[in-house]
């Protein structure tokens, strides 16, 4: 089955597929924030130093299972794999887009 993202998103779970943490923070706007584990990372520079952080200790990969599009973007369901406990688990990834850019990502069970 072929899921059809936006252009963004799917650069996004590309970069996050490889760890490249700094192909991650350019799918943002300057201002992105992503929103993980309870924590907020704001700005590029956040971000980059999370998507950093969560590779090293998780080593996660996502496959998208389905997407649902939104008023503001859209929500895609994944599952991700990794390095933790009870790998792999189904996450949604609820993406808020503007201008080709993520500025929100809220990441949640």
């Amino acid at each position: 089955m072929t899921i059809t993202l936006p252009a963004v998103v799917a650069a996004y779970f590309q970069a996050e597929n490889i760890h490249d943490a700094a192909a991650v923070a350019q799918c943002f706007s300057i201002e992105g924030e992503v929103r993980d584990e309870q924590h907020i990372h704001r700005g590029r520079p956040a971000i980059v130093d999370w998507k950093r952080a969560t590779s090293a200790s998780y080593a996660a990969t996502v496959t998208p299972l389905a997407s649902t599009t939104t008023p503001a973007g859209c929500v895609v369901k994944g599952e991700v794999s990794g390095n933790f406990t009870g790998s792999p688990v189904q996450l949604n990834f609820d993406f808020t887009l503007d201008a080709g850019h993520i500025t929100v990502l809220e990441i949640t069970q």
